[in-house]
């Protein structure tokens, strides 16, 4: 166990603290609503990605490799997606963000639910399930190993966006520099989207 506690560590960081969809989404809803009204987001994430890990540990990455085309279908869903919300945060114009007092941030169900809209919880956790598992009478214990892992950074790496959202909410009131904020955001989430086609 000891041989695959510092990987699965310094993993579980890169994969949570990297740019991607669930950190864009945060960094734009940190902006809008600020940080403390994001915990409900963040907690959704947290459980979505424990069910994905707890599923892949159930075999779906065999259930992918024996029919290739459900997971072709959910690149393709997730790609939408994330040019869907890459062209929102972009395009997001001035008239709806007056309108912000209206809007609500998304809700832990809700959190949850994108997970599996996201292609890079999918790679992620079946590369951990498949890469750092042990065999035999220690196969539970990794298992638990990594989804403990994943709990407890992962709440840590999404705040630090949410947190950094939080942060450029103080140039959003400039349309100017919402403008460009909006536009770095929108085209980061779409660059995202090469990471799925690799």
């Amino acid at each position: 166990m000891q041989s695959i506690f510092i990987p699965v560590i310094l993993f579980t960081l890169s994969m949570t603290i990297t740019p991607g969809p669930n950190n864009m989404l945060l960094t734009v809803s940190g902006a809008q609503f600020g940080y403390r009204k994001n915990l409900p987001l963040i907690i959704g994430i947290v459980l979505g990605l424990q069910s994905q890990l707890v599923l892949s540990a159930m075999g779906l990455g065999l259930l992918f490799q024996e029919f290739p085309v459900i997971q072709n279908i959910l690149k393709i869903i997730g790609t939408l997606y994330l040019l869907y919300l890459a062209f929102h945060i972009a395009f997001q114009n001035r008239k709806s963000r007056g309108k912000e007092h209206t809007q609500k941030p998304l809700t832990v169900f809700q959190g949850m639910a994108l997970q599996y809209l996201n292609p890079k919880i999918y790679v992620t956790t079946i590369t951990a399930m498949s890469v750092y598992t042990l065999e035999g009478n220690q196969y539970l214990a990794s298992v638990l190993l990594i989804t403990g892992c994943f709990l407890v950074i992962t709440p840590l790496s999404v705040s630090v966006w949410a947190a950094f959202g939080s942060f450029l909410n103080r140039w959003m009131g400039d349309e100017k520099g919402a403008k460009g904020i909006r536009y770095a955001l929108g085209g980061l989430t779409a660059a995202s989207v090469v990471f799925i086609i690799l």
